[in-house]
């Protein structure tokens, strides 16, 4: 039986073997792609979205920035009548592709040091480890740029080691304008920059000007972006100094949460630390999958900017800081076997993981859907609507995704809808004025989390009081991350103030 590259033209063997990755890369990140609730960010990406680009560009002027590609690119591909799984098929597609690119950075890595069939083992088998980690799987069905981020982080990568190898300028140009876009989707994504320097410092001394080059004036086509982000930077003000369990638990979600996991990846680790013959490819796993980690932690210590979220363009480095242990196989058989092995091994122990971040309730971490499903199930028209606290998008914003479940009831302390106000959620009355505002309202639904009511502001600490002496709770229904509470009128006099 004539082999594959007999039957393929030699030029077309990684372009169909790149499809075919992409394939099988989006079968996995599509699956049951509408099944998880969303949660509030992407609840805010709905609601923006389904904006006329106008608002949202009233909107980003002042909070959001960041976010703004992924805005404009939905509302163009969907208009106003974005949802939840059209918005996260942005990011499948973005998924799959990055499939495809790391391929062909992986095999262009290892090409030279292991031969071309081997680098061609070791390009699928990173591949495929980046299609088997739920890590990947959760941001791929995720309706935030975050996916878009990692692909451009990794076509960054392939045209830094294209340009490397060629003499052409346009390779450089093209590498150049991937960090300003880079910058647009996560700024934290711009640490994949330390993996480039790596790679060209290693590299012949005649690309290194050129790289520098590159990156300098990619770095400062970005210098504006950067400092219009830097304004917003209220927006992670949320964020805490992240503790060394957190550092920790970071690891183990990435590589599936399970001990079995870290196990082969640390086995894959040291194989490729005493035996892998493409170090060049080693070192950049390292600087793109592994660094990244302690790094944002140990800026996080004086800069607060922890969340794994921000980290997830690291997951292609770290395919490929695992696949280098293909390389350690002396024989192309020996090394295909090496690589199934890792996979599925990887694949196997994260298949619980898959099935989590697929589920209607937990997938997501929060459950806005059956929040919204209560309510329209049991409220009346007419009833009232209050969020405690309020101010925060988390839970306004229910209202903007799935506006048929709260038509008719009304939001109390709503001075001004949100995109009039060009804010995420509108508005509020001030505190003097909320307790006309629930004058002649007999029911109200009280929207906020899990636990004891938190009071942020004077207008929540108003609210919470004038429920107290005015209104009865009659009942508490907890959806995940999120709390809903009736409350009746009283029939004494106690209500008036």
């Amino acid at each position: 039986m004539p082999s594959l590259r007999e039957t393929v033209p030699r030029g077309r063997v990684d372009v169909l073997i790149g499809l075919l990755a992409a394939i099988a890369g989006a079968v996995v990140f599509s699956w049951r792609l509408g099944t998880p609730s969303p949660w509030r960010d992407e609840a805010v990406t709905i609601a923006v979205a389904s904006r006329t680009p106008e608002q949202i560009w009233r909107l980003v002027q002042h909070v959001d920035l960041v976010h703004a590609p992924f805005y404009f690119l939905a509302h163009a591909l969907f208009g106003s009548g974005v949802d939840v799984v059209q918005a996260r098929w942005i990011s499948v597609v973005a998924a799959s592709l990055t499939v495809a690119a790391l391929y062909g950075v992986a095999r262009r890595a290892a090409t030279g040091a292991v031969g071309p069939v081997t680098a061609r083992i070791t390009g699928v088998a990173a591949a495929a480890l980046f299609v088997s980690m739920p890590f990947v799987s959760r941001y791929a069905q995720e309706a935030r740029p975050y996916a878009l981020a990692t692909l451009v982080a990794t076509l960054g990568t392939y045209l830094l080691l294209r340009a490397c190898a060629a003499r052409r300028a346009g390779w450089w140009i093209a590498y150049t304008l991937t960090i300003p876009l880079l910058v647009a989707f996560n700024t934290v994504a711009a640490l994949v920059l330390v993996a480039h320097a790596g790679w060209a410092l290693t590299g012949p001394r005649r690309v290194r000007w050129r790289a520098a080059v590159a990156a300098g004036t990619g770095v400062v086509l970005a210098v504006p972006l950067l400092l219009a982000q830097s304004r917003q930077s209220g927006q992670v003000a949320f964020l805490q100094k992240p503790t060394t369990a957190e550092l920790g638990a970071h690891v183990d979600f990435a590589l599936g949460s399970s001990t079995v996991a870290l196990v082969v990846a640390g086995l894959a680790t040291l194989v490729g630390l005493r035996w892998a013959r493409a170090r060049r490819l080693q070192l950049l796993g390292f600087l793109w999958g592994v660094l990244p980690w302690p790094l944002l932690w140990a800026i996080s210590q004086v800069h607060p900017l922890w969340t794994t979220r921000y980290l997830v363009f690291v997951a292609p480095g770290t395919c490929l800081f695992l696949a280098v242990v293909v390389t350690a196989a002396i024989r192309v058989r020996r090394a295909a076997v090496v690589a199934g092995a890792l996979v599925a091994a990887m694949a196997l122990t994260g298949l619980h993981m898959q099935f989590v971040f697929r589920s209607p309730t937990i997938g997501h971490a929060e459950d806005l859907r059956g929040t919204a499903e209560y309510v329209r199930a049991h409220a009346q028209p007419g009833d009232g609507l209050l969020f405690v606290p309020d101010g925060e998008y988390r839970y306004r914003v229910l209202t903007q995704l799935y506006p048929e479940a709260f038509a008719g009831l009304d939001d109390i302390a709503l001075a001004e809808p949100a995109a009039g106000s060009a804010t995420l959620v509108g508005t509020t009355v001030a505190a003097p004025h909320l307790w006309s505002a629930m004058a002649g309202v007999g029911r109200i639904w009280v929207i906020g989390g899990v636990g004891p009511v938190v009071t942020k502001t004077a207008e929540d600490r108003e609210t919470v009081r004038l429920l107290n002496r005015g209104y009865r709770l009659v009942s508490t229904e907890d959806k995940r991350a999120f709390s809903v509470k009736l409350y009746v009128l009283e029939d004494t006099g106690a209500a008036s103030r």
